[in-house]
C-alpha cells in the first residue's frame, strides 16, 4: 500500500534558509510510521516515497485513510508543513504535485488550503500548512 509519495521542500525563516533543521514525517495508518531528515545548508530537504504491506484483510466496507503529517520544531514551536488525510489506495494527483514543492517559511501563518484536481473537479482535498505554492 502506498502511504506517501516523494516529498521535496525548503524551509526558510523570513526568506533566509534554515540549515540543519529537523523535518519529521508521520504517516498514520495501521500504526504510526515516523521518519525524519534534516535540511541542507540552503534549507532543502526530501523524503523518498513510502509504502508498506497492509496487515488488514481486504474488506469492501473498509475505507483506507492515511494521515500524512510533515512538521518541524523551531524555538519550541511546531510548524505544520503538511497535514492531510489521503482516502483510498491511490495518492491524489494534487498531493503528489504539491508534496514536491513544499515552500515553508516559518514566518508564514498556517492556513487551510483547498486543492482541486483541474482534470477531475470532483477530486478535492483540504490540507493545513504554512507552505505556499505559486499555482
Amino acid at each position: 500500500m502506498h502511504l506517501c509519495s516523494e516529498v521535496k521542500g525548503r524551509v526558510t525563516l523570513e526568506g533566509n534558509p534554515l540549515a540543519n533543521q529537523k523535518i519529521e514525517r508521520i504517516l498514520i495508518f495501521e500504526d504510526d510510521e515516523c521518519d525524519y531528515t534534516y535540511t541542507d545548508e540552503d534549507g532543502y530537504f526530501s523524503f523518498a516515497a513510502k509504502s508498506l504491506k497492509s496487515k488488514l484483510p481486504g474488506n469492501i466496507f473498509y475505507e483506507t485513510v492515511v494521515n500524512i503529517v510533515l512538521v518541524t520544531k523551531y524555538n519550541e514551536h511546531d510548524y505544520m508543513l503538511w497535514h492531510a488525510s489521503q482516502h483510498g489506495l491511490k495518492t491524489p494527483s494534487e498531493f503528489k504535485k504539491h508534496l514536491l514543492e513544499l515552500n515553508a517559511d516559518l514566518s508564514t501563518e498556517e492556513i487551510k488550503h483547498h486543492l482541486v484536481n483541474s482534470k477531475k473537479t470532483s477530486e478535492e482535498h483540504y490540507i493545513f500548512s504554512i507552505c505556499r505554492w505559486n499555482n
